[in-house]
């Protein structure tokens, strides 16, 4: 299925490894123009070779930037626009705070997790609006977390900074429609990422038992029971960015293999 997505042009934040360079790869592979960001340059570099594997050189920008910094947001958007002439899609993605439980947690760690989470996702937001209003063509997709619709108690920061996105999200959709520019959320489950093998090392230390036995257990609790693939998520992100997906806005859509027990 064609996804009209040659030539388009997208930022995929804390793209050198994990769901944002999974992201990066599919859409690239669909013809995609992609800028890809993160603070360590060595990891991005090495992304940025990968990736191109999956493309040509020529489509792959690496931009080594700190995306909780707005002054790093507005150069990756303008060398992203120098560089291709237009801008079409962007993917707020950060990486995931450490975790914590609700009283754990002083004033400066809720005001970095606001700034990386949040704030992030909000600035880089109103940067691309013009460029996007402009050609009345856009997709603005957040990578969050199911956490948003089932909270983890040791998740706190993730979850209620993450809910924020949602809401953010929602209103921004409703006032972006009429130039064809759409908003929605992506919320992984359990993808088999180098931050899931981290959290649940904490969470094994946390009640002195095995990781490998406390991810088998709740693999075993998965309807799907596997973990889902990194790969997986770039895909339903590139169909959220595609042209087959214009009338697709305001939603969070989960990809979690069965695991969440709500109904919505």
């Amino acid at each position: 299925m064609d996804l009209g997505l040659k030539e388009r042009v997208a930022i995929i934040g804390g793209s050198s490894k994990g769901l944002g360079k999974a992201i990066a790869t599919s859409l690239a592979k669909e013809g995609t123009y992609v800028t890809i960001c993160a603070r360590t340059e060595s990891e991005l570099r090495k992304a940025e070779m990968e990736i191109a594997r999956s493309a040509t050189q020529q489509h792959v920008l690496a931009i080594p930037a700190d995306l909780s910094q707005i002054e790093d947001i507005k150069r990756v958007v303008r060398d992203t626009y120098n560089r291709f002439e237009r801008l079409d899609i962007v993917v707020n993605n950060t990486g995931g705070p450490p975790p914590f439980k609700p009283s754990e947690l002083e004033d400066s760690q809720w005001y970095e997790a606001l700034e990386q989470n949040f704030l992030s996702a909000v600035r880089m937001s109103k940067e691309v609006i013009p460029l996007m209003k402009q050609q009345r063509w856009g997709r603005i997709i957040n990578l969050l977390s199911n956490v948003v619709k089932q909270p983890d108690l040791d998740l706190v920061l993730s979850t209620s900074t993450r809910l924020g996105v949602v809401g953010f999200a929602k209103m921004l959709s409703q006032e972006l429609g009429r130039f064809n520019i759409t908003v929605n959320n992506v919320l992984p489950g359990l993808i088999m990422t180098d931050r899931i093998t981290s959290l649940f090392e904490s969470k094994a230390q946390a009640q002195n038992s095995d990781a490998e036995e406390l991810l088998r257990g709740i693999t075993q609790s998965i309807p799907a029971r596997r973990l889902g693939r990194p790969e997986e998520i770039g895909d339903l992100v590139a169909f959220v960015a595609s042209e087959k997906a214009s009338y697709l806005s305001g939603q969070s859509l989960s990809l979690d293999g069965g695991a969440l027990s709500g109904i919505m």
